[in-house]
């Protein structure tokens, strides 16, 4: 009886390993709609650290485009805007990381087609421990629409 249980407990274990692992998520991926012959694009998504350790997110890889980066944009104070790669990012634990517009982004150098309002832009982070996690960003419109309220009559 001492083995069986043993045994259950053993493959118990290995069944939940994976959701144990599950320490980062992303998501609320999005991307803006690139116009034709646009070889760049963009992507915005949250990455959460929900371990008790930092995680340092070392690439992004995705197959529609031939390379993926980490950028930063700001404005500075004669509102000049400036953009320039980064290498790696560290998530505390318990740290929600935005990438949003007018900060930090995924950069897609390469893009393969035009990336079309409505697809899906599969996106994978990898992370120093060799975990990778992924991530389906939605391509909204290049140009969000005016709510009706603030359209000229």
């Amino acid at each position: 009886m001492r083995g069986i249980m043993k045994n259950t407990m053993l493959m118990l274990a290995l069944l939940l390993s994976p959701l144990a692992r599950a320490d980062i998520l992303a998501s609320e991926g999005w991307s803006r709609a690139t116009p034709p012959g646009t070889t760049t694009a963009v992507g915005y998504l949250v990455v959460t650290n929900t371990s008790g350790e930092s995680r340092s997110l070392m690439r992004i890889v995705s197959p529609v485009s031939d390379r993926v980066m980490i950028h930063r944009s700001s404005i500075d104070h004669n509102g000049v805007a400036r953009m320039w790669p980064v290498g790696q990012l560290e998530l505390k634990p318990g740290e929600a990381f935005r990438f949003d517009p007018n900060g930090f982004h995924v950069m897609f150098l390469g893009i393969k087609a035009p990336f079309v309002t409505g697809a899906k832009v599969p996106l994978s982070l990898l992370f120093e421990d060799e975990k990778e996690v992924t991530v389906m960003l939605e391509v909204r419109p290049l140009v969000p629409d005016v709510p009706a309220a603030h359209r000229p009559h």
